[in-house]
C-alpha cells in the first residue's frame, strides 16, 4: 500500500476510535470522522462504503497491549487473563463492548461486527489451549469460564477483577499441563 494512503487511513481509524471513545458508536459516521480527521468525506467512503465498515476497522486496528508468551500454560493463562482485566479497567475495551452489546441487541450488522471481534479477542487464548493439546470442542468452553467471570466483574458489577479471582481461573487449567512433546 502506498505510504500516503497508509497514513491516510491510520488518521481517518485514530480519529474514528477518538469519536467512538469520545461520542459513542452512534457518533462513528463518514461526516463526523472527516470532521475530526480532516479528511474528505469521499475519500473516506471510499475506503468505507459504509459507517459499519469503518467502525470493524477502527476497533479491529485498535492496539491492546500483548504480552510475551513463555511456553507455560499456567503464566500464559494468567498473562492473558491480566491483560484481559486491564483492557476492560484501564484501556477502552469496557465502553467498546458495552455499547457494541447495546447495538447489536438490535442491528444485524453490530451482531455480527461484534461476533467477529469477539472472535479476535478469544483467537490468542484458544490457540494457546490447542498449541497445550486442549481437545479441540472443550476449547470455547474452556474460554468462556476464564474469560467470562473478568468480564462479568467489570462490565456487569463495575468492579474490578481482583488478582485473587485470576488465581481461581488459573487454577481451573493447572491440570491440563504442558504441552505434548514434539518429536521430529
Amino acid at each position: 500500500m502506498d505510504a500516503r494512503i497508509a497514513r491516510t487511513r491510520e488518521s481517518v481509524l485514530a480519529a474514528a476510535r477518538a469519536v467512538l471513545l469520545d461520542e459513542g458508536l452512534v457518533a462513528i459516521t463518514p461526516t463526523r470522522v472527516a470532521e475530526v480527521s480532516g479528511v474528505a468525506r469521499r475519500t473516506i467512503y471510499r475506503h468505507w462504503p459504509n459507517a459499519d465498515e469503518l467502525l470493524h476497522d477502527a476497533l479491529a486496528s485498535a492496539s491492546f497491549p500483548t504480552y510475551a508468551r513463555t511456553g507455560r500454560l499456567t503464566t500464559d493463562v494468567r498473562a492473558h487473563l491480566e491483560q484481559l482485566r486491564d483492557a476492560l479497567q484501564h484501556g477502552p475495551l469496557a465502553t467498546i463492548l458495552l455499547a457494541l452489546g447495546e447495538r447489536a441487541a438490535v442491528d444485524d450488522g453490530m451482531r455480527a461486527l461484534r461476533a467477529r471481534l469477539v472472535e479476535q479477542g478469544c483467537a490468542p487464548l484458544r490457540a494457546l489451549f490447542v498449541e497445550h493439546g486442549v481437545a479441540t470442542a472443550e476449547v470455547d468452553d474452556l474460554v468462556l469460564e476464564l474469560e467470562g467471570p473478568i468480564m462479568t466483574s467489570v462490565l456487569v458489577h463495575a468492579r474490578p477483577a481482583s488478582d485473587a479471582l485470576i488465581a481461581r481461573l488459573v487454577e481451573r487449567v493447572a491440570p491440563l499441563g504442558p504441552p505434548p512433546a514434539r518429536h521430529n
